[in-house]
């Protein structure tokens, strides 16, 4: 009597086996329906990317460069007055992009002869009072800077200056920098970075670090862009 006892006891494995494989589809199913939800994110993400600001309106400068190298933008954006967007639109805008820009403002074959190999030296002055700007190169080597002629002092008092250099790729980079420098009204002085602080004007700032360098260009650009220079008429030397 025992042993049949015994033997019906052993059927007693069969109710987990048939649970279980009545539970798993569930878990199954359950499962593979929380795994379709991840389609979400794609939906967020293709809304994410922003327009890009730049234009491919000149050949050898395309919108899609890198970061270091120039773009061209639509000035049309900053001809009326700025507002909170533009000005965190003006946060993308490096110091090359913002060179490059007036230069095809002005027009196509300007830029073109400031970035051609065969005009070896570039120089580009825009505003005739006030507070001008100089875009300037010879070789590789570029210098901008917005100053001030100081004709009682006779000095020429710079807000920014930056030194860069172009290199054979097209991409561009911080040399020098400095801020509220003064020097004589004389442009190969000037060139040669013969600046100096002046009496009651403030201390001059020349940056060391690559984070300040890059800040002083972002200031520049901030100020291209706010002075609106491209709105003046250049004197265009080349040699």
């Amino acid at each position: 009597m025992s042993s049949p006892s015994g033997s019906s006891e052993v059927e007693l494995p069969r109710e987990p086996s048939s649970s279980s494989s009545a539970e798993l589809p569930r878990d199954h199913s359950s499962s593979s329906r929380e795994i379709e939800l991840p389609p979400s994110p794609p939906s967020s993400s293709s809304s994410s990317p922003l327009p890009s600001p730049f234009k491919d309106v000149f050949a050898s400068l395309p919108a899609s460069g890198p970061t270091t190298h120039a773009h061209i933008f639509e000035l049309s954006d900053y001809s009326s007055s700025s507002n909170e967007n533009q000005r965190d639109a003006d946060r993308t805008i490096s110091l090359q992009d913002a060179v490059v820009t007036i230069l095809f403002h002005i027009s196509p074959d300007t830029l073109e002869s400031f970035l051609s190999p065969r005009v070896h030296t570039f120089k580009a002055i825009f505003g005739k009072k006030g507070t001008q700007l100089v875009i300037w190169r010879k070789g590789l080597e570029v210098f901008i800077g917005t100053f001030t002629r100081h004709t009682a002092l006779k000095v020429f008092g710079f807000d920014h200056v930056v030194g860069l250099l172009i290199g054979y790729d097209g991409s561009w980079h911080l040399k020098a920098t400095t801020g509220n420098a003064f020097s004589a009204p004389k442009w190969p002085d000037i060139w040669l970075g013969k600046f100096e602080g002046y009496a009651g004007m403030g201390r001059m700032s020349v940056e060391v670090e690559e984070e300040d360098m890059a800040r002083r260009a972002g200031r520049l650009a901030e100020q291209i862009l706010e002075e609106r220079f491209w709105m003046m008429e250049p004197e265009v030397t080349m040699g």
